[in-house]
């Protein structure tokens, strides 16, 4: 059985290039194939458009390009959309740049050497540190999603 890992952050992209990026998966894969995605997401399923936009806009403002995280249902409802039968789902707290999470992702040399880079480049640590203050900011409305979708 064949698997497909999402390319590229999704959430990053516009409605139409997340749309497009998961038919070519379901294009590519073969029947009973899977593809699995990692996300950034909005919760709950009802989060009004205007915080919406306020999260959308602020993450912009942080990283310097578009960001569009949906809700679960909106991501469920786009791989569905799209030929995909929605087999497992879980999400978590959006916890991506607090320094445990980055030792247990990156392992303690990787968070050294994520410090460092981070210590010699200031428009970097600028960048991470904004994330980080909107992720702080709106974690009651930010989580991650993992979605796996079968063809």
């Amino acid at each position: 059985m064949n698997t497909r890992m999402s390319p590229c952050p999704a959430s990053m992209q516009t409605p139409q290039h997340k749309q497009q990026i998961v038919r070519e998966a379901c294009r590519l894969l073969k029947a009973g194939g899977r593809y699995g995605i990692h996300e950034l997401c909005l919760i709950p399923d009802d989060l009004g458009e205007d915080i919406k936009q306020t999260i959308q806009s602020e993450l912009a403002a942080a990283i310097h390009h578009g960001t569009r995280p949906l809700t679960i249902a909106e991501w469920n409802r786009l791989l569905e959309a799209e030929g995909f039968s929605v087999q497992a789902q879980a999400q978590a707290p959006m916890h991506l740049l607090e320094t445990r999470r980055i030792v247990q992702d990156e392992g303690l040399l990787g968070a050294c050497r994520f410090a460092v880079n981070l210590l010699c480049n200031r428009e970097a640590r600028r960048r991470v540190l904004a994330m980080r203050r909107v992720f702080s900011k709106h974690r009651d409305h930010l989580a991650a999603i993992m979605l796996v979708g079968t063809k």
